[in-house]
């Protein structure tokens, strides 16, 4: 990846005087080539895109213009990519609020233009390049002049400019943004902070182009691109519309169960890595309460809902009654050896005695917080009698008690025998149930 000392190294003018509008040019070309050069080493197909950008107006740099963009597009001509590129060049330090504010106004009109199911369906990736003239804010404040710059000029002008860029990325307005500082004596580029670096701005744009790409579909591609592209707009319309027919509602159902059977295959993935433990694999699950099974509806909104008690993953089951359920690492060791014959072992125990608790304590309160919930949250959860699940270890990560998978999957198996209301199983039952009903869909 270059570096803003290697793309403006070989720039031959200086920033003041007649050439100072082709030592912008200049620099505006090398960025742009730069741009270019680094997304296609980060895997950007090249001859699928090309390169656009508005003209050169003669009047460019006579006050506060934009320059102009960058702009890839695809074979189709679609948007890609937009790099705006803005500057304050010499004119006075007051007129760089105008500035910053042409660039939000003009990023906050291309988020619009992408907005709602009417109008165009994906997003490009949208970029802001700033550059500053370092000398327009250090001119010393003539006495009639009463702008906001007046005291400590230079660091009041960084400030608002990296406030406001702050903004634009956490609003989502743009996705990358480098800022930069010209120097016409020293004929240097420099940068003020390392979070709108060039680098940092190529990363952020590498990530947003990409998933700019995964999220365009091909209008011809009928219902299953509707499909693909139905959380990009008006959510409810496009599925109402496209599951009222046998054909979208096939390919939406089709999609569903292709995409989590490639979760699955992650999991399981995970669940034999050495380094993953029980908050990667917590991390992981997430909300995904289809791998536990088709009786469960979703997860409950709080993970606290007794004093004390914070579960890992509380579901919700169709009858409107709760599942806890508790998970612990992969990597745990789940039986030993016992006078001769396999038993769980103590960090087994531990964590069903731990769920126990829990269903202990939901018998104890649970009728009084189910009213409470009801009465003043708004919230149906039903915590009489609830159940529990234990998801440890993996039958094919190494064990010190050298047993078989098959030993080990009778020792759970006659453990969960003496066991009410609660359940052991291993990551391998949960993820091979998960794909087996998966399968069996797609089938």
């Amino acid at each position: 990846m270059r570096t803003i000392k290697e793309i403006t190294s070989r720039l031959e003018r200086g920033f003041e005087g007649p050439t100072r509008v082709l030592a912008y040019r200049d620099l505006f070309d090398r960025l742009n080539e730069a741009v270019v050069e680094d997304l296609a080493e980060a895997g950007l197909d090249r001859e699928s895109l090309r390169k656009d950008h508005r003209p050169w107006p003669a009047d460019s740099f006579v006050s506060n213009a934009s320059f102009s963009d960058i702009v890839l597009l695809n074979d189709e001509g679609a948007p890609l990519l937009l790099v705006e590129v803005s500057a304050l060049l010499s004119s006075p330090a007051r007129n760089m609020r105008n500035r910053l504010n042409e660039a939000v106004a003009s990023a906050t009109s291309i988020r619009w233009s992408f907005d709602g199911p009417g109008r165009a369906p994906f997003k490009p990736c949208v970029a802001l390049v700033f550059i500053l003239d370092g000398t327009a804010v250090d001119v010393p404040q003539t006495p009639k002049s009463y702008d906001s710059f007046t005291a400590r000029r230079r660091e009041v002008a960084l400030e608002l400019a990296r406030s406001t860029f702050s903004r634009l990325l956490a609003d989502g307005l743009v996705d990358a943004v480098c800022f930069l500082l010209a120097d016409r004596e020293r004929m240097e580029v420099t940068e003020p902070y390392e979070a709108f670096s060039f680098e940092q701005f190529v990363g952020s744009i590498e990530d947003a182009f990409q998933g700019a790409q995964d999220r365009r579909v091909d209008p011809q591609f009928g219902a299953y691109g509707l499909g693909r592209a139905f959380a990009l707009g008006d959510v409810e319309g496009v599925v109402s519309g496209l599951t009222s027919t046998p054909s979208g509602l096939s390919a939406v159902e089709g999609a569903v169960v292709r995409d989590r059977r490639s979760v699955v295959a992650r999991l399981q993935t995970l669940a034999l890595a050495d380094e993953v433990n029980e908050t990667a694999m917590h991390k992981a699950i997430g909300k995904r309460y289809w791998l536990f099974g088709g009786q469960y509806v979703g997860v409950a909104d709080r993970r606290s809902l007794m004093p004390l008690d914070q579960y890992d993953i509380p579901l919700l089951c169709a009858d409107g009654s709760l599942e806890v359920i508790e998970l612990k690492g992969p990597e745990v060791d789940i039986v030993r050896w016992h006078r001769n014959h396999l038993i769980v072992t103590d960090e087994v125990h531990e964590a069903v005695s731990q769920c126990l608790n829990y269903l202990r304590s939901l018998d104890e309160v649970g009728p009084a917080l189910t009213m409470q919930y009801r009465s003043e949250l708004g919230i149906d959860f039903d915590l009489r009698r609830a159940k529990g699940t234990v998801i440890v270890g993996h039958p094919d990560r190494a064990s010190r008690s050298g047993a078989s998978k098959v030993q080990l999957e009778q020792t759970i198996r006659s453990y969960n025998a003496h066991l009410s209301r609660l359940q052991v199983l291993t990551y391998a039952d949960l993820l091979d149930s998960a794909e087996r009903t998966l399968r069996f869909a797609s089938e």
